[in-house]
Order: C-alpha cells, then sequence, then structure tokens
C-alpha cells in the first residue's frame, strides 16, 4: 500500500481517445480499487444492445459501499458531450452512437464516497453500421399507421458471417428518428451508384403512399426526400410503389401513376421518363419489366389498354422516348392485366400477363435483341389463388405462392412446366404474404456482375425469400428456400426461418 494526498477535483484528459484511469487518494493508506468485467475495447453496432457488468473490488475484497456511473461520449474522441447510462454495476445500453471508424469512449467509475477514493476505467467502442449485409425487413404492428425496419443478418444473406445464430438488430428508425416511420411502406431498394467520378451516391430508397424518401445507410437518418430527389416534380404527395435498380447507374421509380428515372450521369436526381405521348396512368405497381446489365440494360412495360409492349434502353433513358415493341406474339393481349413483371434470364424483360379471356401467358422480351418469346399456361398450369410472384434474372422460372402453397413454372425444352412445390408455413395459423427472388445487396446496383465482384455469396440468385404472417400472435416470419435452377423446386436444404417481425411489407437486401 502507498501513501498518497487526497485530491479533491482532477480533470479528464483525453489521451489516445479516451482518457486517463484516475483515482482519488488519501494522506493515509487505503486499500486499492481493482475493476474487473470491462474490456478494452468493444466492436459493436449501431441499433446493438450493449450489456456488460463490472466487479469492483476494495483491497482484492468485495465491498458494498461503492456509488457507480457508466457514461459514454455522444461524439468520438470528444468528452465534451457525454451522458451517463446507469448508476449500478450492471449497464445495458442500445448504442445510438452514429457509426463512426473513430471509437466512442465508455467508462466505468467506482467511488467509496467514505474515503473520496475512486477508480474510473474505460473501453474503446468502435460503432459499425448496423446496415452492413443482410435482409432490411420493413413491418407493421399497428396496421400500416406506422412502419420500422429490422436487419437480418446471417451466414446465408450476410458475406463472412460465420456464426449458426442470426442477428437482429430491431426498430433501426425509430432508433435513429426518434419515432417511427408515419404510414405503411410499399417498397423499399438499396441504391450504389457511381460514374467513378462526380455522381456518388449510396442510399436506401423507401416508398410509402406519401413520401420517397432517401436514407443514409450508415445512420438511417432521412438524407433527402420527395422534392429533393426530383428534377421538376413538387407534387404534395408521392404515391410509391415501385423502385428498381436496372444497371449500373439506372433506378426507376413509378411515382403517382408516372415513371421517372435516376441516371446517375445526370445529378443523381430522377427525371421524367420520355413517354412519347404515352398517358403517364399506364404504368402500374406490376406492369414494368427490366433487364440488368452491368453498363447497359432496358425498362419496359405493358400497356394494358392496347395489349402491347413499349421500351426504353438505359442508354437513351435520360432524354429519349419509350418505342413500340413491333413483334407480335400471336395473342391477344389487349385489355389483359399485367400481374407481374421483372427482370428474366439473359437481360430479358419478363411479364406475367392475364389476358382478358383469364388466360394466362409469360413473355421474355429482349428488347437490345428484338426478341420476344411467349408462353401461353394451360389451365392446369397455375395455381389456385395465386397472389404473389417472382421471376428470376438467372433461370426461366416464375414462382407464384397463394396464401398456403407455392409453386414454379419452369421453361423447359421450349415449354412450361408447372410444379406445385410440397412446402407449407410451420403453422397453420401462419399465412403466405408475399415471396422475392434474393439477390445480394450490390447486385445490380453499381458496376460489378456476378463475374467481377469478389465477395458474392453462393445464395446470391439461389434461394426465395417467403413472407409469412400469423394474424393471431402478430408475428412476420421469413423463411430462406434454396431451390434448383433446373427444376424450379426447393432442394432439401433449409436456410431457416426467422421471426419476430410485425406484418413484413417490404423488403430488400443491403450491401456492405
Amino acid at each position: 500500500m502507498m501513501k498518497r494526498l487526497i485530491i479533491f477535483i482532477i480533470p479528464l484528459v483525453l489521451l489516445l481517445s479516451c482518457y486517463q484511469d484516475l483515482s482519488t487518494t488519501a494522506d493515509k493508506e487505503l486499500p486499492d480499487i481493482e475493476i474487473s468485467g470491462v474490456p478494452d475495447t468493444l466492436e459493436t453496432f449501431f441499433g446493438e444492445e450493449i450489456a456488460l457488468r463490472a466487479l469492483a473490488t476494495l483491497g482484492g475484497e468485495a465491498y458494498d459501499g461503492f456509488t457507480y456511473e457508466w457514461a459514454i461520449d455522444l461524439k468520438p474522441r470528444n468528452n465534451n458531450d457525454r451522458i451517463s447510462l446507469s448508476e449500478t454495476p450492471d449497464v445495458s445500453y442500445r448504442v445510438a452512437n452514429q457509426p463512426n471508424e473513430a471509437p466512442y469512449c465508455l467508462s466505468f467509475t467506482a467511488t467509496d464516497p467514505e474515503s473520496g477514493l475512486s477508480k474510473t476505467v474505460f473501453c474503446h467502442v468502435y460503432v459499425r453500421s448496423s446496415l452492413g449485409e443482410g435482409i432490411l425487413v420493413a413491418h407493421t404492428r399497428d396496421g400500416g399507421q406506422t412502419t420500422d425496419f429490422d436487419l437480418l443478418a446471417n451466414k446465408y444473406v450476410t458475406y463472412g458471417y460465420s456464426s449458426d445464430v442470426p442477428r437482429y438488430t430491431r426498430n433501426i428508425y425509430e432508433l435513429a428518428n426518434g419515432a417511427p416511420l408515419a404510414g405503411k411502406v410499399n417498397t423499399v431498394l438499396p441504391v450504389v451508384r457511381s460514374d467513378g467520378a462526380v455522381y456518388n451516391e449510396t442510399l436506401i430508397l423507401v416508398g410509402t403512399d406519401e413520401h420517397l424518401i432517401a436514407l443514409d445507410p450508415l445512420s438511417f437518418t432521412v438524407a433527402k426526400q420527395d422534392g429533393a430527389l426530383f428534377n421538376g416534380f413538387k407534387e404534395p404527395t408521392f404515391e410509391v410503389h415501385n423502385l428498381i435498380n436496372y444497371g449500373q447507374i439506372m433506378t426507376a421509380a413509378q411515382i403517382n401513376g408516372g415513371l421517372w428515372l435516376n441516371i446517375c450521369h445526370t445529378n443523381n436526381i430522377f427525371n421524367k421518363a420520355g413517354y412519347s405521348g404515352i398517358p403517364a396512368d399506364v404504368f402500374t405497381p406490376t406492369n414494368i419489366g427490366y433487364s440488368y446489365a452491368v453498363q447497359q440494360s432496358d425498362v419496359a412495360f405493358f400497356h394494358e389498354a392496347q395489349g402491347k409492349f413499349y421500351y426504353v434502353h438505359a442508354q437513351f433513358s435520360g432524354y429519349g422516348s419509350f418505342a413500340l415493341v413491333t413483334d407480335l406474339i400471336g395473342a391477344d393481349l389487349s385489355g389483359g392485366k399485367s400481374l407481374w413483371a421483372g427482370a428474366g434470364k439473359d437481360g430479358r424483360c419478363a411479364f406475367l400477363i392475364e389476358a382478358a379471356d383469364g388466360n394466362h401467358h409469360i413473355v421474355f422480351l429482349h428488347p437490345s435483341l428484338n426478341e420476344m418469346i411467349h408462353y401461353p399456361l394451360e389451365s392446369g398450369q397455375w395455381l389456385t389463388d395465386a397472389r404473389y410472384f417472382a421471376f428470376c434474372d438467372n433461370a426461366d422460372i416464375l414462382f407464384m405462392a397463394s396464401d398456403r402453397k407455392v409453386a414454379s413454372v419452369t421453361v423447359l425444352g421450349g415449354s412450361p412446366v408447372f410444379r406445385e412445390i410440397s412446402w407449407a408455413p410451420d403453422d397453420k395459423a401462419e399465412i403466405i404474404t408475399g415471396i422475392k427472388f434474393y439477390t445480394q445487396g450490390w447486385y445490380g446496383s453499381h458496376g460489378f456482375d456476378y463475374n467481377s465482384y469478389t465477395f458474392p455469396l453462393a445464395t446470391n440468385r439461389m434461394q426465395l425469400i417467403i413472407f409469412t404472417y400469423n394474424e393471431s400472435t402478430g408475428e412476420g416470419k421469413i423463411y430462406l428456400r434454396p431451390f434448383n435452377v433446373s427444376t424450379g423446386l426447393f432442394t432439401y436444404k433449409d436456410n431457416g426461418v426467422y421471426g419476430g417481425f410485425g406484418r413484413i411489407t417490404a423488403a430488400a437486401s443491403t450491401f456492405r
């Protein structure tokens, strides 16, 4: 033991991004305070929970006379703004500090009021973005009055994730913005765009019945909204039902019934697509097909009243007009309805059309090659009460789902083959509320394709996401089911079931 002088006030001094360990001393021999349970460094994620328990002893012995304080910086490398977290040996703190490469300083102090002896230890807290790779899930628990977001990370949707235990980051929007997002989210899209020079942008686009919102992917705060994202569009309401990445630098958005295109080389703002006399109200959430190519691709739509297809090539989508596809497919589709559209195999735009006579047709359109392929479906090649659909861009497969069943139509040898898949939700009370072809977050959103990307997942473009909801429990779930690209059937491998959501309204893969 050492003789020490009592020091009543000692300023905290910043040292190597934290502060010195400080102890008050006495003019008589005093036992030392020892503290364990506080790591030197800690890496966590925005939105994650930090839970620690410190143990303070006096002279190596348990002592119940201490007072305690946990505190943390609000800014990295800055001790001017600190908040107290706990006055017990335990701390449980949901990280609201913004992600940063510099660490925050978490401190634990044990003080003996009787002697004035005090000791503080520090932990460097590195806050990473919770919006790393995974599935960002928009869900509501109040019938769509508000929405929040959870991030699901696991080894099937997150590169480098090795644990068998999934990681959930819950209610990220409320954490970042103080309240859930008002209204129901209809669509979510990660956007990474760069022309390699001036125009660079990384955002998460969120569409509701009233707003188009661009979120910062690190802080999840609102970066831009509505008119700030558009050139010459200043409506009071922005009703968004469809967002599409269709190439390295191109994004399409269906807003208030019209179609707007964002070309990175034109200042990263949305411009009205060239309609060439086409009424804006021909666009629907399910009639816009697209193809994906690293540099150039096509966006097309089905004109339901005319029964015809129009397209624009990405190279001209900033200033060109939609052109009529003149090839006929041998079927009268006028007055038909596009039930679904998306990206097909080999750069084709894919459409599922229900004709006026009730028959169904798959159409693959490749405007750049002046190619249109048509597959009529027979009456037995349809799932009764099918409501949800998904095309695949790596196989000629259409998935469809009703409330309880999933089926596929696979084109083999030039003919569609229908198969009902032997699968159902785990609980009979669950109903299917959507399906989605899984693509890794980077795919289709910047200048990499699956041949040049350095960290693709084996599951990229190889699994179907199925969303379910149990009305009685209020829980939404995600099923990840790998499928065979040759047969359109699920494989024997199961990539898991993930729950704890409300009713899922939209989801998207996020990027690293």
